[in-house]
């Protein structure tokens, strides 16, 4: 955490960025206290988990942010054709969460996981309400996560209503940053619940197709209960991909590595090529039909862009 400055009258202080609400953001200080901000016109927008300097307005009843230190690491959305969107910063986690079929997305999970590999940051996979499934549900749908812990991934089931898998989740988000990601009604805004300090937090009801209705009218960042914090963000239904080139994609994919070297083309796509390590490993069972067919996907998406 970078090095906050004392408070003193006239003179910049240090916080961190803990809820943004579009024309403006709270701003947490050392001494906990909170600051509602605004900023300059022309200014790079803050973002929650943003560190920032401010300075406090003449009345005493707001600041006014002049600096955005330098981020560790920003995740962005894909908003439209070429437009980006940041979401959270100083991220150290994300924390994709689903619920057992049928609303289960693997296609969701590998678009979030590539996303946390060119952040280079963990990926967290949580599968909550596993009190929904039944033993020999729960047993046919290991071989799916099979494919995570491979990688790998920690994965866990958890349930708010018996407590599985909290004290795991817990123990991996301690002294973390974290964001929380996934479709709504996957039961996000309790795991919050759980997992913070806040004791006011809304949960919203979950219609019968499984779509929760929203709950969260702001990006907001949440203590853990355990040290750290969690940053949760609204509207996540479906996530997209920032652009990204053949060499990112490949990064996102890092149960490639070890096959990299070993095709025969120093230019090999994995795709055709004769001599693919990679597609040997694949053959070989080695490497997951499906991450290898998500992978094969984005290399057509990226063919387009430039380098």
């Amino acid at each position: 955490m970078p090095k906050m400055r004392e408070k003193s009258h006239g003179c910049d202080e240090r916080g961190r960025v803990i809820a943004y609400f579009g024309s403006t953001v709270s701003v947490e200080t050392p001494d906990q206290g909170v600051v509602t901000c605004h900023w300059r016109r022309n200014q790079c927008l803050p973002v929650v988990g943003d560190y920032v300097g401010f300075t406090r307005e003449a009345t005493g009843e707001g600041g006014v942010i002049h600096e955005i230190l330098p981020r560790k690491t920003v995740l962005m959305r894909a908003q439209g054709r070429t437009a980006m969107k940041p979401i959270a910063a100083n991220l150290d986690c994300l924390v994709i969460v689903m619920v057992p079929p049928p609303v289960f997305s693997q296609a969701l999970v590998d678009s979030y996981a590539v996303a946390a590999e060119l952040l280079g940051i963990q990926p967290i996979l949580v599968l909550n309400k596993g009190d929904l499934m039944r033993a020999a549900e729960r047993l046919a749908f290991e071989s799916v996560l099979s494919v995570y812990r491979g990688v790998p991934y920690p994965v866990l089931f958890t349930s708010t209503k018996t407590g599985e898998g909290m004290a795991e989740l817990e123990a991996l988000l301690a002294d973390h940053t974290v964001a929380l990601v996934g479709p709504s009604g996957v039961g996000k805004s309790s795991l919050i619940q759980c997992l913070s300090k806040e004791e006011s937090i809304r949960v919203g009801d979950v219609t019968e197709k499984g779509i929760g209705k929203h709950t969260t009218t702001a990006t907001r960042l949440y203590t853990l209960a355990h040290g750290g914090a969690l940053i949760d963000s609204p509207g996540v239904r479906e996530f997209q991909l920032w652009p990204v080139t053949k060499g990112e994609v490949l990064r996102g994919f890092p149960e490639f590595k070890p096959y990299l070297t070993g095709c025969q083309f120093r230019d090999c796509s994995h795709a055709i090529e004769p001599g693919c390590a990679v597609q040997a490993a694949l053959a070989d069972g080695k490497i997951s039909a499906h991450r290898y067919k998500t992978f094969q996907a984005l290399m057509q998406q990226a063919h387009k862009k430039k380098p």
